[in-house]
């Protein structure tokens, strides 16, 4: 325990020199002020030191200084001289003429060690030793010699105070211990040893602060916080300073304070260690976000901006276009660029912005490079999210953003290299998806849950090598989600499958059909051999097409271990309302298809993982793996499971002949071999023109039997039924008057089309839905009708006999004439009345073009001069040109006219190519299937109709029959102009 030293009193004369002045002499000069040498003290108790009084001026009258203490009982003074007398604080004041200086006087108490005892601990740094005299006698006191450096015995009359004090040093060096003995000098009493130690001396040996580097503003503070090491070192006094108090001060305490825009560097030293802190002093937060939105605009050549609204202005940053101001969340809490017109990249400031919570970048393709390495610095960001840019690369800067939920990269093309595996880390991710960049090499393994995300998507990027294990682990409904998300990549990139089972991604949890039943995916997919997995709409025609095939497939090898799960897709992509759903059951009754399991695309319990094209299919085994997918295109060249980019799987096509190759075939009987061929060229007279000239057809059929040709048989139903979808929809309906129609009835070998059999008129399929036949043959048939002479302007449409989407319309220019291929769709004329119409009556006998894109490339060259000299020569192709001018455009009189204002505009892509060639309206017969002509499509028609009648052909009277027309494709159609 440490006390009070004693006082140590000292006399001091003061000699006073008195200046005597005559009455009678000079003026008197006043005092103006009185100095001292010393402005403030520190004396331990006992202590004296001398203050000297200067008075001004040095002539003045009266010079006489009087010395007083406000506190005498701290400290005393006595001319000058200044006595410490007890702890605490005095102010010493000198005064001459009226006038006064000061001293302000600190009087600490020394400090001490009582001991009692023959021993006595030092603590480090030294101390005043007090001893306890046990003998009041006239004594001697020696320290040992090796001890005399730093004990220090301070003589004092013990016998009458019973103290003696010692004075040891501070210790540098190791740990230490000296005697000193006590005598009694007659020698009476024994001698008394006392043994004084002291330890060593335990040095800083480093000092850390909680920041390196701070950023503060103007007016506010930060608290510093020094770590000293080790934590048993001898003095861990921090001692604070500042390079730049212009900038920034700190107290002794670290608490750093911002006084002016700069940079100060703050140092933490203690012993010989010290640590530093960089502290950079901005602006208040809204000058600092203008400054640092600023530098974007500038960096980003914002004076061309599209979007310019407030920018650089006074204007409250919240008014800024894109950008969301608040104190109360820290400043810039969001960013939104959609469409600006940015070019270059984001600037090293962005960093700056820690507040911000919402980064959008959208529709920038003038944004070019990387992130800056600043950008890790945002860590409160909550929604991250790049559309269409040109970035070249994404750092891995994401690792410190804990609250990140939604990140969206899209269609970013050229956004390479690897993926940055810190952005999939947050525990907070609630949608995740990348897609459509060109980002290469593995997944990472970290991200196998978060593939788990109902927003989760890595499709089509340039992503390949092994499937990470993590992502195969867990059961089978998670590994066919997080699978899905995944595999499918983009063209000659994707992972190696041919080891993995893929399981199937279906809905989760218990599902309500039509009939108020629940079920599951996964108990239906259990009892089955094989189960189809198809999502389809009334309103599709390729779905209109396909289910009254599958339902007869259905019906042939249900026995077989064959079951359906049908989910119904709305047209406007939502949920159906209660009077649509009624509707939709009703037709699904009266269809048939109630059959097998349906429901709605809509809320339940988990997601849907099958395309929103419609229709769409996948086949899954008992133990629920996928067997076929028209959903996913992934190479698989092993198992061909899936559809790649050279050659898509789709249901429409290929889903009733994978069927075959695991159950059977459509159509059993199709081995069957004729027999009979009397009824081979016999002609059917189905309608003759009332008026005009008379335009003939020959329908005709290719992949029936004998056994089909019989009066009112099969074929002859056929060949009525395809007449009658021929003149369905205008202007054929019309105008139907105008046409004699026969068919001839073809007998061939074999009931079924392709390798292995035989047909009389050698059709056959070739890439996709082409199908080629032999067309002397079909002339030779069509000859046999009597009043047919000439091959010349005649249309000749050929039903093949079967149920694979297939049609190809062979035109000739020398001719004028075509045959027009198309499937039969299993005999079924609300399947096969679109294709027909659209080879037959567009290609065929119009010689219209497709107006839809099959490559998503610039037309060639040589395909625009063919086009464009049969135009010019035949007027073929009148529904696509390769301008988009409305004033040169072929259909431009359209375009003028106001009653097709909301009908026909001009819409890129068409004759199979996506860019450089245009048609007239979004949609029409020449494009999906549509039922209906568009009117460019129609003027065209018409036009070869009067033709071929004998009959003058004008504008005018078009649009006087055109009336019927306008309007019912208006939903399809619009200005893109």
């Amino acid at each position: 325990m440490r006390k009070l030293s004693s006082f140590f009193f000292a006399a001091v004369a003061a000699a006073f020199i008195l200046s005597i002045v005559e009455s009678c002499g000079p003026a008197e000069v006043p005092v103006t002020s009185v100095s001292l040498n010393q402005s403030s003290l520190s004396l331990e108790i006992g202590a004296t030191a001398n203050l000297t009084a200067t008075v001004n001026p040095s002539d003045a009258t009266d010079k006489t200084v009087t010395w007083s203490s406000s506190s005498p009982s701290v400290a005393t003074v006595n001319g000058g001289t200044v006595t410490a007398v007890s702890e605490g604080s005095a102010v010493i004041t000198a005064t001459a003429g009226g006038k006064t200086g000061t001293c302000q006087v600190t009087v600490k108490a020394e400090e001490k060690v009582l001991v009692v005892g023959n021993a006595a601990t030092v603590p480090v740094e030294g101390a005043t030793i007090e001893v306890d005299v046990k003998y009041n006698v006239e004594y001697s006191v020696e320290v040992e010699a090796s001890a005399k450096s730093w004990i220090h015995y301070r003589e004092t009359k013990a016998v009458k105070t019973g103290k003696m004090v010692f004075k040891v040093d501070a210790n540098d060096g190791e740990e230490r211990s000296g005697k000193v003995t006590i005598k009694d000098k007659d020698g009476k009493v024994d001698p008394v040893t006392i043994t004084f130690t002291q330890a060593k001396k335990i040095q800083v040996e480093s000092v850390k602060l909680d920041k390196d580097s701070a950023e503060i503003e103007i007016g506010k503070t930060l608290q510093l916080t020094a770590t000293v090491t080790p934590d048993n070192a001898t003095d861990k006094t921090v001692i604070w300073s500042s390079d730049n108090e212009e900038a920034a001060t700190v107290d002794e305490k670290g608490l750093v304070t911002g006084v002016a825009e700069g940079k100060a560097t703050i140092t933490a030293k203690a012993g010989e260690k010290s640590a530093t802190c960089v502290v950079d002093v901005t602006p208040d937060m809204e000058t600092k976000a203008r400054n640092i939105l600023m530098d974007i605009y500038n960096s980003m050549d914002g004076p061309n901006w599209k979007k310019q609204d407030n920018w650089g202005t006074d204007a409250a940053l919240g008014t800024w276009a894109g950008v969301e101001f608040d104190p109360n969340k820290g400043g810039v809490y969001s960013l939104r660029f959609d469409d600006f017109g940015l070019k270059g990249e984001f600037p090293e400031s962005i960093g700056k912005l820690t507040s911000l919570q919402d980064f959008y970048v959208q529709n920038e393709p003038g944004v070019t490079g990387t992130l800056p390495d600043s950008f890790r610095k945002l860590v409160n960001l909550s929604s991250f999210d790049l559309y269409e840019t040109s970035m070249t690369s994404l750092p891995d800067v994401f690792g410190d953003m804990k609250e990140l939920g939604y990140v969206f990269i899209y269609a970013n093309h050229q956004m390479g290299g690897p993926l940055p595996e810190s952005i999939g880390l947050s525990d907070n991710l609630y949608t995740f998806l990348i897609q459509d960049n060109v980002f290469t090499g593995p997944v990472p393994a970290s991200w196998a849950e978060k593939m788990d995300l109902q927003g989760a998507n890595l499709r089509f990027n340039h992503l390949s090598g092994a499937i990470p294990k993590t992502f195969l682990q867990g059961d089978k409904e998670q590994v066919g989600w997080r699978l899905s998300n995944i595999l499918q990549q983009q063209e000659e990139y994707g992972f190696d499958i041919s080891d993995i089972d893929i399981p199937g991604c279906w809905p989760k949890g218990a599902i309500t059909d039509f009939d108020g039943k629940t079920f599951t995916f996964a108990d239906v997919v259990g009892k089955n051999e094989y189960t189809v997995y198809l999502n389809w709409a009334e309103w599709c025609p390729y779905s209109s097409v396909l289910m009254p095939q599958l339902k007869a497939y259905y019906e042939l090898y249900r026995q077989n271990g064959l079951e359906f799960i049908a989910t119904v897709w709305h047209p406007e992509g939502h949920d159906f309302s209660e009077s649509e759903r009624e509707l939709e059951q009703k037709t699904i009754l009266e269809k048939g298809y109630d059959q097998w399991y349906n429901f709605f695309y809509g809320p339940f319990n988990g997601t849907v993982n099958i395309c929103h094209l419609v229709p769409t299919a996948e086949v899954y085994d008992r133990n629920g793996n996928v067997l076929f997918s028209s959903v996913l295109f992934m190479p698989d060249p092993v198992r061909n499971r899936y559809g790649t980019h050279e050659g898509e799987k789709s249901a429409y096509d290929d889903l009733i002949p994978f069927l075959e190759t695991v159950l059977g075939p459509a159509d059993p009987s199709g081995d069957y071999e004729s027999t009979d061929f009397s009824k081979d060229g016999q002609v059917l007279t189905l309608q003759k023109a009332s008026v005009g000239k008379g335009i003939n057809i020959v329908f005709m059929g290719d992949g029936y039997t004998d056994k089909d040709m019989g009066n009112g048989g099969l074929y002859e139903k056929l060949m009525k039924e395809a007449m009658d979808e021929f003149f369905a929809i205008e202007p054929y309906k019309t105008f139907r008057n105008r046409f004699n129609v026969y068919a001839v009835k073809v007998v061939s070998k074999n009931g079924r089309i392709g390798e292995g059999y035989s047909t009389a008129l050698g059709t056959t399929f070739a890439n996709g839905t082409e199908v080629i036949g032999d067309l002397n043959k079909c002339y030779e048939y069509a000859l046999k009708v009597p009043e047919i002479t000439s091959t010349e302007n005649l249309l000749i449409p050929v039903m093949v006999n079967t149920r694979r989407n297939a049609g190809t319309a062979r035109m000739s220019d020398a001719l004028q004439s075509s045959v027009a291929f198309f499937a039969s769709f299993g005999n079924l004329a609300e399947s096969f009345g679109g294709i027909l119409r659209h080879e037959a009556g567009g290609h065929g006998f119009a010689f219209l073009a497709d107006e839809y894109s099959s490559y998503d490339t610039t037309v060639p060259k040589e395909i625009v001069a063919d086009y464009q000299q049969k135009f010019e020569k035949y007027g073929w192709y009148a529904n696509v040109d390769f301008t988009s001018d409305p004033e040169k455009v072929h259909w431009s009189a359209f375009l003028s006219d106001d009653r097709y204002k909301d009908e026909v505009g001009i819409f890129e892509g068409g004759a199979l190519y996506s860019k450089g060639v245009w048609r007239p309206t979004q949609n029409s017969m020449m494009n999906e299937d549509a039922e209906y002509f568009n009117a460019p499509s129609r003027w065209a028609i018409y036009q070869r109709i009067m033709k071929l009648s004998g009959e003058e052909c004008s504008f005018e009277k078009f649009l006087e029959y055109d009336k019927v027309n306008r309007g019912a494709a208006k939903a399809s159609a619009a200005k893109a102009y």
